[in-house]
């Protein structure tokens, strides 16, 4: 019994911290202890610090999103509509991404998060070089320079949407994404709508 209601307080601390931090990458302890309604000596006995706090949220985000990045299909499609489904699959973990960007922001010297990033941007990059060489997506800049942009885009509509300004982040990330790559806003809508379309019919059969 004991066993299991540590699990469970583990658990709730990092599902409380994710919120937290998410919303504020430099939150202590004791702000998490005082949201998720425990004493800090209870966070500190599942976590030695802070930093083991980050680690294991950031797994838990990672764990998340490469699954999420995983259900993406790849074969036989075009670099945009790849993109597009990658960015949609990113914003549905929406919290757990922006944990992510917002920690590595902040926390430049926490080489685990980026460690954890670098997978996820090297995917994202591989498909937007392969939109340049294509002549989809502009080429102004490296594939690597623009997924940091596309990043800081992601987050602060992330932001603007946990502030009750956005109702669909994930169609405004992924629309806003498409026209920092070089396509045109009512192009990028649509793209975006008929790659939901498709996907919800295909899902629907």
């Amino acid at each position: 019994m004991q066993r299991r209601d540590a699990r469970s307080n583990r658990a709730r601390i990092l599902d409380v911290a994710q919120r937290v931090l998410a919303d504020n990458p430099d939150a202590t302890i004791n702000d998490v202890a005082a949201a998720a309604g425990v004493v800090r000596r209870t966070v500190y006995a599942h976590f030695a610090s802070r930093e083991a706090l980050i680690d294991g949220i950031a797994l838990e985000a990672a764990d998340s999103i490469s699954a999420a990045l995983g259900r993406v299909p790849a074969a036989d499609e075009s670099a945009v509509t790849v993109f597009v489904r990658q960015t949609l699959a990113l914003t549905r973990v929406g919290d757990q991404y922006r944990l992510l960007l917002a920690v590595a922001r902040t926390d430049l010297g926490h080489n685990g998060i980026h460690n954890l990033l670098g997978p996820m941007r090297e995917a994202a990059a591989a498909v937007i070089r392969r939109g340049q060489r294509e002549g989809v997506f502009s080429s102004y800049q490296a594939a690597e320079v623009l997924i940091l942009n596309i990043e800081a885009i992601a987050l602060s509509i992330l932001d603007a949407t946990n502030a009750g300004l956005l109702s669909d982040p994930a169609g405004a990330a992924t629309t806003s994404s498409l026209v920092l790559l070089g396509i045109a806003p009512d192009d990028a809508e649509r793209i975006v709508a008929d790659v939901r379309a498709f996907d919800s019919s295909a899902r629907a059969r």
